[in-house]
């Protein structure tokens, strides 16, 4: 038995947020909250890192690998794509960026029931009650 009792919501807004992070890394102007040097750099590792630090959550370690591959091959494509766009340019520095962002999401893992995911389910039953 899964113990996410909201297994296919969370996977629902995880795929939601790639789309967002495909959405904006192939945008015109992506929108940025303040403007200083290596910023962009920083969201590029937020971004993947949060991706990565979302899924964790919902496969088991064994798969984490896999989830990491899957994210830094998805980082190369994005800025490839990005370079035959016309409006945008492929950069090495966000691929490390994209690659750093996703190690240390998976550095940042919590193992078991500590999850942010647990947690809400189990506040949410919690006050459901």
């Amino acid at each position: 038995m899964d113990p996410l009792k909201f297994r296919f919501l969370w996977t629902l807004i995880g795929y939601g947020l790639v789309v967002l992070v495909v959405v904006l890394s192939l945008s015109p102007a992506p929108p940025t909250p303040v403007d200083f040097p290596w910023m962009d750099k920083g969201l590029h590792a937020m971004a993947y890192g949060v991706l990565m630090l979302w899924f964790v959550q919902l496969h088991p370690q064994s798969r984490y690998g896999w989830l990491a591959g899957g994210f830094v091959m998805l980082g190369i494509l994005l800025e490839v794509l990005q370079s035959y766009t016309g409006y945008r340019s492929g950069d090495y520095w966000d691929v490390a960026a994209n690659s750093f962002g996703t190690a240390l999401g998976w550095g940042l893992a919590f193992k078991g029931k500590n999850t942010l995911l647990y947690r809400l389910e189990g506040w949410y039953l919690q006050t459901e009650r």
